[in-house]
Formats: C-alpha cells, sequence, structure tokens
C-alpha cells in the first residue's frame, strides 16, 4: 500500500486538555475522512500518525473496499498515547492501488468527550 498525507493536524485539537507536567499521558479522538475515489477496485485505509519523543507512531482508524469510482466514509475513535514531547500529528490515507485518484471532501479530529467545533474541520470542499 502506498501512504498520502493528507493533512497535518494543528496543536490546538490533540494538544488540548493535556495535563500539566506529563511526561505520558493518552487522548482520545474522533477522526473521520468523506473520501471520493476513482480508479481500480481496493483498499483505502485512514491512519493517524505521530512523531514524539519516543518514537514515530501509526494507529489504523478505519479501512474501506472501494469498488473504484464512489465514495467511503472512514470513521473510528481511536487512543493515542503521547511521550513528552509531540513534534507533528498527521493524518494519511493508505491506498491499495497507487493509481487510485482520491479527493478528501470532509476531515474532522476531534477529542473524545468534547463538542464538535468549527476549527475541528480540517478539510471541507463544499
Amino acid at each position: 500500500m502506498i501512504e498520502k498525507v493528507i493533512a497535518k493536524v494543528p496543536d490546538r485539537i490533540w494538544a488540548s486538555e493535556r495535563p500539566a507536567r506529563a511526561r505520558q499521558w493518552d487522548a482520545e479522538f474522533n477522526v473521520a475522512a468523506w473520501a471520493r475515489v476513482s480508479g481500480q477496485p481496493g483498499t483505502l485505509q485512514l491512519v493517524v500518525r505521530y512523531l514524539d519523543t519516543s518514537n514515530h507512531h501509526a494507529v489504523l482508524v478505519d479501512a474501506a473496499e472501494v469498488s473504484g469510482d464512489g465514495s467511503a466514509l472512514l470513521s473510528g475513535l481511536v487512543r493515542l498515547r503521547f511521550t513528552d514531547s509531540v513534534e507533528q500529528v498527521q493524518l494519511s490515507l493508505r491506498l491499495s492501488d497507487p493509481g487510485t485518484r482520491y479527493v478528501i471532501e470532509e476531515l474532522y479530529m476531534q477529542r473524545r468527550g468534547t463538542a464538535l467545533r468549527p476549527q475541528d474541520k480540517l478539510i471541507s470542499n463544499y
């Protein structure tokens, strides 16, 4: 599978409510992407990637089979464990066929238990 970065997640989303002086902390997030695809049938996967003091991490959010031209909703709840300093959090799309063309119509990442705010929408193409 090939992986394409679709968005860098701003600090205001993943760092909010971080415990003070915590060396390691967990947070749960609702993540969703609406993808329009065209090309060969195959698999799509939505992944959260992040880099912290301990290492690079990748967490699978959801996967879907596509039959060629169409749309897929990928969504799920993920738990991320951060260690010390976090350099970057990003969302990626994995594609089983490198020739698959895609457009991400909407993309959200929101901390579990918080109200959805306009700034939680990372991409909107309407």
